[in-house]
């Protein structure tokens, strides 16, 4: 390799993006030599569990940074829901106003104000998606300047998007990875209502799992990116920006790994250099993998080394980092203080009795709850109680601290799923405090935006009130025929079709209303196939649903009728209406959305909404090749989230065994156009239809809990 740094054909060098979850990293990052840095404030932001920015904090952040000719990237990107869009917009305000180079996004509602903004570029973050060259293009139609491409991408996949990219493109060097592409996970959401769309993933992947009752180890749980060999190949193929994964990590750790990519660039040994990566993955234990970027899928997951070390859950940073930044800091941010309105929590833990009790106090709110106490039978596993209130003392929980932390017996052994449980459990309940605090700010529309607030008026469309019987279905192509002749017409969504299956569908859905779903996740080897899926309905007269931007933008390019999928699926009414400006003649409610969420979309989107009510809607989508045996056998953890992977699109699609059903409850406030029920991966479709295998207390997903 030369020993002089790379530079782009354009004359740019090779970005280092940085990730910065507190003051200290962001210090460390800028003295390790990163390009860039990228951050979020407390809220909107898929790391919310992370130290986080408060707004004048962000203000200086980018002012240090600005200083040192780095650049400033803030991150947006989650759902948004109704609620929050007065304090989005409020961010992308000031934002602007404090000189952040680019935002970060993921919701369709930003969208709507790029315009309003353009001292600002528009990112698309992974969480959209971007998995093909259409999808970029879309992005580019959408003005977006840079996508962040799916994780799950070949080198020759990558070099072939930036063939025809109009825009740059940023790729994950090193981090972490995802078992299911990014945006298109619902595990956490289904299980306990943290939504890893909205930044408060409980990494349900990562625990071990059985597969039909006998256990397998971590099989969902993904090895560490590590992309140092192909560095050379990513800086030909047009990458813009190699980007590390770590707003939950130390200062030290982003320090070390900036600074292993920027000795990469600057032509150091790669085999010095991986060894040194490695240490990064001590913490988890996790092993290394290039897999994806080789075109290799297997052997991706599982098989951890056990850990070394507790790297995440210290805040040091070396003497030689802090003082090579630390002259120019704004007086009294080497400290990371909270603001004064940021007083930190209490947390007592309790062993004395029959059972673990847990007491949280926070802003005048009192909470308690308790654990059955466990047997430890592996104690090398074990946690005692003093070291899990370290734990407690040195984490922050959305972005909120312990003041003080104490226990009745800190030998007191722990089993590893209850410590867990606690510090989930601390992260809701401090979320649930800042939430029943927080008063909605009021939207207030920038000039300039391509939607205004008379664009918020419900559609006279929406007449079905929850509780009616639902007028559609979504069925899987090979269940089409038989639900088809066993059942009255009713308006249908098929899933899974190819183009050699439309033809069959016009057949068989004669006295039927058709639409074609295309898929939500598409790399570039299948996009002939959609393209010519799209073709073909078109020559059909059949309106497709798009679950993806690149989906979108071929529908719309076909001149075809299209309504916008669950992979489109909206949070808020401003996103449906932005999607409606675009072409949608429907939209369809975030399948995770809960019951206050739901009823905010629909009193104010100008758009048909179609509201799914029952169904196994897909928990993750992945490109890592399992066993061929675990096809069709139940998964199962430790908290009961029971499902079965299949191949769908090509990919490994995991559903719950078990339906969630809204088809009994009755809400006049939520109205839409299509109450749907979701048959994909039913075992009886026509009896799941007709109410024959009804449960007696059916799972309700999010409707009564809060989104978090």
């Amino acid at each position: 390799m030369s020993k002089e740094r790379l530079h782009l054909d354009s004359g740019r060098s090779l970005e280092i993006l940085a990730p910065a979850g507190d003051w200290n990293a962001l210090r460390a990052a800028v003295a390790a030599g990163a390009d860039a840095v990228y951050f979020g404030l407390q809220d909107l932001n898929a790391r919310r569990r992370a130290r986080n920015f408060t707004l004048e904090e962000a203000r200086r952040a980018v002012d240090f940074l600005h200083s040192h000719g780095r650049r400033a990237y803030l991150t947006v990107n989650t759902d948004i829901s109704y609620r929050e869009l007065g304090l989005a917009i409020a961010v992308l305000r000031q934002a602007a106003v404090i000189g952040v180079d680019a935002i970060l996004v993921r919701d369709p509602a930003l969208l709507a104000f790029r315009k309003a903004f353009p001292q600002l570029e528009f990112h698309f973050s992974t969480q959209t998606c971007m998995a093909n060259s259409v999808d970029v293009a879309a992005a580019a139609e959408l003005g977006a300047t840079r996508v962040v491409l799916a994780r799950e991408l070949s080198l020759e996949e990558i070099r072939r998007i930036a063939q025809h990219s109009p825009i740059d493109l940023e790729v994950f060097g090193q981090g972490a990875l995802c078992f299911s592409v990014s945006g298109r996970c619902l595990m956490s959401s289904w299980v306990g209502g943290r939504s890893g769309n909205r930044g408060l993933c409980a990494s349900p992947c990562r625990v071990p799992w059985s597969v039909d009752g006998q256990q397998v180890g971590h099989p969902l749980s993904m090895h560490d990116l590590c992309a140092l060999e192909h560095i050379v190949q990513l800086h030909e193929s047009g990458v813009r920006a190699v980007k590390i994964e770590g707003r939950l990590k130390t200062a030290d750790w982003v320090a070390r790994a900036v600074g292993i990519y920027r000795r990469a660039l600057a032509g150091d040994s790669i085999d010095e250099l991986k060894s040194e990566a490695r240490s990064l993955t001590n913490y988890t234990g996790r092993e290394l993998t290039d897999g994806y970027l080789i075109g290799e899928r297997t052997n991706l997951t599982g098989s951890n080394r056990g850990r070394l070390g507790r790297d995440e859950m210290s805040g040091e940073v070396g003497d030689a980092v802090a003082d090579d930044v630390a002259e120019v800091l704004p007086e009294g941010e080497e400290t990371a203080a909270f603001p004064a309105e940021r007083k930190g929590f209490e947390f007592i833990l309790g062993t004395a009795n029959k059972r673990i009790e847990c007491q949280l106090r926070w802003h005048g709110t009192d909470v308690t709850w308790e654990y059955p106490k466990t047997v430890v039978r592996r104690v090398h596993k074990a946690v005692t109680a003093g070291e899990l209130c370290q734990m407690v003392q040195d984490r922050y929980f959305q972005g909120c601290a312990a003041d003080h932390v104490e226990t009745d017996d800190p030998e007191f052994l722990l089993v590893p799923r209850t410590v867990n449980a606690i510090l989930d459990r601390i992260s809701a309940e401090i979320g649930r405090i800042r939430r029943a605090e927080k008063k909605p700010i009021e939207i207030d529309f920038p000039e300039g935006g391509s939607l205004t607030a008379s664009d918020l008026q419900p559609a006279t469309t929406n007449v079905r009130a929850l509780g009616d019987m639902p007028n559609r279905v979504r069925i899987g192509i090979g269940q089409l025929e038989d639900f088809v002749s066993r059942v009255q017409p009713v308006h249908l969504i098929v899933e899974g079709a190819g183009p050699e299956d439309v033809t069959t569908i016009v057949q068989v859905c004669r006295k039927h209303v058709p639409v074609v779903a295309l898929p939500p996740v598409c790399f570039e080897d299948d996009l002939p196939q959609m393209q010519e899926l799209v073709e073909r309905c078109r020559k059909a007269r059949l309106a497709v649903e798009v679950n993806s931007w690149g989906g979108w933008w071929l529908a719309r390019r076909a001149g075809i009728g299209f309504e916008a999928g669950p992979g489109l699926g909206v949070l808020n009414p401003l996103a449906a209406a932005f999607l409606r400006k675009l072409g949608a003649r429907s939209v369809t409610i975030s399948v995770e959305a809960d019951r206050r969420q739901i009823e905010d979309i629909c009193a104010y989107a100008p758009v048909a909404l179609s509201l799914y009510v029952m169904g196994r809607p897909p928990l993750a989508i992945s490109r890592a090749e399992l066993p061929e045996e675990f096809l069709g056998r139940v998964f199962a953890d430790r908290r009961d989230l029971r499902m079965r992977p299949a191949r769908e699109w090509g990919l490994w699609v995991f559903r719950p065994l078990t339906p969630f059903d809204w088809r009994r409850l009755r809400n006049d406030r939520i109205r839409v156009k299509h109450l749907v029920v979701d048959l994909v991966g039913s075992p009886d479709p026509v009896g799941e239809w007709l109410g024959l295998t009804t449960r007696s207390r059916p799972f309700t997903f999010n409707y009564f809990r809060t989104l978090q």
